[in-house]
């Protein structure tokens, strides 16, 4: 089991677009990806062999229009790339075997993919560093993350407990969260 550390903000709790594709229209997607990351340089998709009913993907480092001509420029299509690329996201794409419907929706990844998903004991020790009580649920503002990463004494508290070398990957993280008071560094 492990505890996920990410940045939430209150649109992560709003009702967020979503648009169904077809699985042709899917596999071109994949296809796309597959190309722009490789001319790129970048990975947008994971490995076929990875990939199952539920993936994500990277947009934000593509035009819009680029992508939403794959679906025939789809309007609930765009709604979903362009709050994606807005809030700076991934795309989630699933498919339920169920209803045999793909849904297309923003996914609550960040698009560089910073978010730390640690094993109990990582993440309770890196939770003890930062002077965070530690439980296996919780959030606490941005701000006081920063002001726990900022104090001279949580590298060595995270040095003792041998979890320094996440600082780095938890100050990214912080780097890319929004700059209103609302977002909150949560871990679940």
């Amino acid at each position: 089991m492990s505890i996920l550390f990410r940045i939430t903000e209150p649109a992560d709790d709003a009702l967020s677009p979503s648009a169904i594709i077809t699985a042709r229209k899917l596999a071109a997607l994949r296809r796309f990806l597959r190309s722009e990351g490789d001319r790129i340089g970048v990975a947008l998709l994971e490995p076929d062999e990875y990939l199952g009913d539920s993936f994500e993907a990277r947009v934000c480092p593509l035009a819009l229009a680029a992508i939403t001509s794959i679906f025939d420029h789809d309007a609930a299509v765009i709604a979903v790339i362009e709050e994606a690329q807005f809030r700076g996201r991934r795309i989630a794409i699933h498919h339920c075997p169920a209803s045999a419907e793909i849904t297309l929706c923003v996914a609550l990844t960040s698009d560089q993919g910073l978010e730390l998903d640690l094993a109990y004991g990582n993440a309770y020790a890196l939770l003890e560093a930062l002077a965070i009580e530690a439980e296996s649920v919780g959030d606490i503002p941005v701000e006081l993350l920063r002001a726990r990463l900022s104090d001279p004494a949580t590298p060595s508290r995270a040095a003792l407990r041998g979890v320094d070398h996440y600082l780095p990957r938890l100050e990214r993280l912080v780097a890319s969260a929004p700059a209103h008071d609302d977002a909150r560094f949560a871990w679940a």
